[in-house]
C-alpha cells in the first residue's frame, strides 16, 4: 500500500469524538489554545505523517525539531515495516493457525484447529478442555476472541456456533501466575515484547504490560493499563491509561504497583528472542506473552508490533520516541529507509 493511501485510510478511520476527548487533555495540560493545537496538529500531520494519538502520546506540542526526529509515526512506521517484514513470511505471524504450527513448541498448551480434524476430535478436545478459548485466526486487538465452557451445555451447538463464527483456533485456556492474578485475575493480561532482528542477533528494544481494569474474560484494546516490567518483573515505569492518567494501584483488585513482582520475566525475555531466530525474514515483531502457572508462554506473534505505548512520554517521563531504540540497533542500515 502506498503511503499516501496509508494515511488516507488513517483520516477516514478517525474516531472523531476520541479525538476531542484527547484535545481537551491536550489543551489542559499544556494550557494551550484548542484553536493552536488543532492548527499544530495539522501542521504535524503535513509535515510529519503523525495522527492526533501520536501527536498526545509524544506530547509534540512541547518537542523541539530534534526531538520529534526520534518518535515512529504512522507514516515512518509504514515504512519501517515494509522494510524490515518480508511480506511473504508476514503471514506466519497473522494467521494465528499457522502461527501455533510453527511455533509450537513456545505455546506449552494444546490447541485445535476445526478446519483440519474430525467432530470426533473435537469432542476428545472439549472433554479434556471444558473451558478454552476460541477465536477467529485471523482476528485482531482481541475480536473474535471468546471464552468457552462447554459443561452442561450442547456442544454439538457450539460446534456449529464456532464454525459460523469462524472461531476456527481452540486453544486450551491458560491459567494464569498468581502474581498476575494479584493484579487482576479475570482475564488473561498479556505483555508486549518488542524484538528486532539484525545481523543474526535480536534485541529487545521495548515492553509494555497491559492490564485489564476491569472484570473482562477477553483481553482488549481499550480500557487497560499499561506500564514497563524491568527484567527482574518490578515495575520500571509509571502505570497509566489511554489517556495518560497515573495510577498507584488498580482499580479493581487495589493491587499497589509499587509492590508487584512478577516472576521469570528474564526467561520470557530470553524465549522472544529464541523465537525471533525462528523467523529471521520478519525482523520487527511483537510478541504477546502470559505468565501461566507453567512459565511464560507466548499466546501470538504480530508482524505490525505497534509502537503507540511504547514511546507514550508519560510512561517514562522521556522526551525520546521509540525510532530512537531502533535506530541505536540499526545503526548505519537507517539509511536505507525512507522515512
Amino acid at each position: 500500500m502506498k503511503t499516501s493511501k496509508w494515511l488516507m485510510r488513517k483520516i477516514k478511520g478517525i474516531n472523531r469524538q476520541r479525538m476531542q476527548k484527547t484535545i481537551d487533555i491536550i489543551a489542559t495540560n499544556s494550557k494551550k489554545s484548542k484553536p493552536y493545537i488543532y492548527f499544530d496538529l495539522f501542521r504535524n500531520f503535513l509535515t510529519r505523517g503523525i495522527g492526533y494519538t501520536d501527536y498526545f502520546r509524544g506530547n509534540y506540542i512541547e518537542l523541539t525539531k530534534d526531538e520529534k526526529k526520534t518518535f515512529v509515526t504512522v507514516k515512518s512506521f509504514h515504512n519501517l515495516l515494509a522494510y524490515l517484514n518480508n511480506p511473504q513470511y508476514e503471514i506466519i505471524l497473522h494467521d494465528k493457525l499457522l502461527f501455533n504450527r510453527f511455533f509450537a513448541a513456545y505455546l506449552k498448551r494444546d490447541y485445535l484447529d476445526l478446519t483440519r480434524c474430525s467432530y470426533e476430535e473435537y469432542e476428545n478436545f472439549v472433554t479434556k478442555h471444558p473451558t478454552f478459548f476460541a477465536k477467529n485466526p485471523t482476528g485482531e486487538g482481541g475480536h473474535g476472541v471468546s471464552k468457552i465452557t462447554t459443561q452442561n451445555k450442547n456442544i454439538k451447538k457450539i460446534y456449529q456456533s464456532l464454525k459460523e463464527n469462524n472461531q476456527f483456533l481452540l486453544e486450551e485456556a491458560i491459567i494464569q501466575s498468581d502474581d498476575v492474578n494479584e493484579i487482576n485475575p479475570n482475564v488473561v493480561n498479556s505483555w508486549r515484547v518488542v524484538t528486532l532482528y539484525k545481523d543474526g542477533r535480536v534485541t529487545i528494544i521495548g515492553n509494555a504490560f497491559r492490564i485489564n481494569q476491569d472484570d473482562s474474560e477477553v483481553i482488549g484494546c481499550t480500557n487497560d493499563l499499561y506500564f514497563s516490567l524491568n527484567e527482574d518483573g518490578t515495575i520500571g515505569t509509571n502505570v497509566i491509561d489511554d489517556y495518560g492518567h497515573i495510577y498507584e494501584e488498580h482499580p479493581l483488585t487495589k493491587k499497589k504497583f509499587k509492590d508487584v513482582k512478577i516472576k521469570n520475566v528474564s526467561e520470557a525475555l530470553l524465549m522472544c528472542q529464541k523465537a525471533a531466530q525462528e523467523l529471521p525474514q520478519v525482523r520487527y515483531i511483537g510478541w504477546d506473552i502470559a505468565f501461566s502457572k507453567k512459565g511464560p508462554v507466548i499466546v501470538e506473534g504480530n508482524e505490525y508490533p505497534g509502537y503507540g505505548i511504547l514511546q507514550f512520554y508519560l510512561l517514562k517521563n522521556s522526551r525520546t520516541g521509540h525510532l530512537k531504540e531502533i535506530a541505536d540497533v540499526l545503526k548505519d542500515e537507517m539509511q536505507n529507509i525512507k522515512l
